[in-house]
């Protein structure tokens, strides 16, 4: 191996105050100078190592986040030298990680370590929740509850602002976060007036089983399990989901786990569902009037409805409207985070009622759980439906499961794209300020800048047919600007329509259908929902 450069011998400390002192510093500037030197890069990564274990409790995890990220480009630059001497240990590493490193197997390891980041981040969420009190496992129904029915119907969150992605967990302890949304009911074909989207129905069943539907637009699933299959069958068909299979139904399932209805290592599920329903069966059904992946939040808000009722099941406060914010949208996050899905802390949580369908979420800084703070804006209602138009562009993009673009920007600081997340935060606060003063050409500025600002941070935010949404000469006449919902790629787009020219806009938005790629858009009618969550018993 060569010998480390002489002006590279501090780097490995310049790596170590990046991330001790949070940094706003693109970390892979600093290891441009190690690139064919793999003494020297063995060296920083033994020096991260060291650092890694004087790291303690919550700054361990999110200072570990930012160090996985540096790992992984090291990795890829000593993956580059074709060199696989002895790899330094770090106390960060999985199982998985430890395994590549003894298997020398260097391009695998920058992809691990970009997944232990993720781990982390869930770890973290774990433990701020465990910290605040945890909730008890299920123990067993009512007997006044076994011939009831329980239904929650959800409205959808609309997001005006997520200050691009400033919900997510790292970035809001660290920097604080902050987000704006709407909640809508919708109007889809077949229906007179807009209704709520997204509904959960439980039930007891007399006899032992368990039967699972989801019955979600595009992401359908059916299970139904008897006593009569073999203990080792019913968990191989139940825990499906976390070896690939049965998409539709893993939020159904890993929630009766989370509940603690179903438990891990026992074989047995009917047997378990038997002993919480009293000798009977459950049977869980979802719906929901959109494709997953719209951008309005419907993954998040389905599993904050499955909880809802699960706990209310079981007779925690937490089901109820004085005990539902902000602990069923914690659990439920976590919940999400637990099947690798990556949500934000603003996805359920802009489904919650009060006094106002528009909330503006702020969560300081904190080394503790996140506490989103909300403040409910009074607003025209009339006037936003008249002037805020909702598309739905046909096009799914699925929620995120590796390792979010954003993140990744964040993490790196990336130079060309950290300062669009900077910018987002500023724009959040005017966009913000213009729906309160009813200023929708100017929310229509604001919407199209953060949209450009999305598509810097995650180029596949957009596509050459999306941008003939925000591009098209016809479409422009009639609107002051808008951009899509949720983390783009498709789902719906929000656009502000200039005044009195909402009808014309409508019309031109229809015409989109003769498009190739836009045969199954169509403009969706709303409503402002204020009511969140509703649990009724049937």
């Amino acid at each position: 191996m060569s010998e480390p450069k002489s002006d590279m011998v501090d780097l490995p400390g310049s790596l170590i105050r990046t991330v001790d002192e949070v940094q706003d510093r693109d970390h892979r500037e600093v290891l441009a100078p190690l690139a064919g030197q793999p003494a020297a890069i063995l060296g920083a990564l033994g020096r991260l190592g060291g650092y890694a274990d004087t790291l303690q409790g919550s700054a361990r995890l999110l200072r570990g986040m930012r160090l996985c990220s540096i790992q992984a480009d090291l990795y890829r630059l000593l993956a580059a030298c074709g060199e696989t001497g002895e790899l330094p240990a770090c106390s960060l590493d999985s199982e998985e990680i430890l395994s590549l490193k003894q298997k020398r197997a260097l391009g695998d390891l920058p992809a691990a370590y970009e997944a232990r980041i993720n781990q982390l981040q869930r770890l973290d969420l774990r433990q701020n929740l465990e910290a605040v009190g945890a909730i008890a496992p299920a123990a067993a129904m009512d007997r006044q509850e076994y011939g009831r029915q329980f239904v929650v119907e959800a409205p959808l969150r609309l997001g005006i602002s997520s200050a691009n992605a400033s919900d997510n967990h790292l970035r809001t302890k660290e920097q604080g976060g902050k987000t704006l949304n709407v909640g809508i009911d919708l109007q889809v074909e077949g229906e007179m007036v807009p209704a709520p989207p997204l509904r959960v129905v439980v039930r007891r069943l007399p006899a032992p089983g368990l039967v699972l539907r989801s019955r979600s637009t595009g992401f359908e699933g059916d299970l139904a399990l008897g006593p009569g299959e073999a203990p080792v069958v019913q968990r191989g068909s139940f825990f499906a989901y976390r070896h690939g299979g049965d998409e539709a139904l893993r939020l159904i399932k890993q929630a009766l786990v989370h509940v603690g209805i179903v438990r891990e290592g026992n074989e047995d599920i009917v047997e378990q569902v038997a002993a919480y329903t009293g000798g009977g069966g459950l049977e869980i059904e979802t719906h929901s009037k959109v494709l997953q992946g719209s951008g309005l939040g419907t993954s998040s808000i389905l599993a904050a409805g499955m909880l809802k009722v699960l706990y209310r099941l079981a007779g925690h406060a937490i089901a109820t409207p004085a005990g539902e914010y902000p602990a069923l949208y914690d659990q439920s996050l976590l919940l999400e985070q637990s099947v690798g899905l990556n949500s934000g802390w603003q996805d359920a949580r802009g489904a919650c009622g009060g006094p106002s369908a528009v909330k503006d979420f702020y969560a300081p800084p904190t080394l503790g759980l996140p506490d989103p703070r909300v403040q409910f804006i009074a607003i025209d209602e009339a006037r936003f439906a008249g002037r805020v138009v909702l598309f739905n562009t046909g096009i799914a993009r699925l929620a995120t499961r590796g390792l979010n673009v954003v993140l990744g920007a964040y993490l790196s600081r990336d130079a060309g794209r950290y300062p669009a997340i900077r910018e987002s935060l500023a724009i959040h606060d005017q966009m913000v300020a213009a729906l309160s003063g009813g200023d929708y050409a100017l929310l229509g500025q604001l919407a199209s800048r953060y949209w450009q600002l999305r598509c810097t941070l995650d180029p596949d935010a957009t596509s050459p047919l999306i941008r003939q949404l925000f591009e098209e000469p016809r479409l422009r006449l009639h609107c002051e600007g808008g951009m899509l919902t949720g983390a783009g790629g498709g789902g719906f787009a929000l656009l502000i329509c200039r005044e009195g020219q909402a009808t014309a806009l409508k019309e031109e938005l229809r015409q989109l259908r003769r498009v190739p790629g836009y045969e199954r858009s169509g403009v969706v009618e709303y409503r402002l929902n204020r009511t969140g969550l509703r649990l009724s018993e049937r």
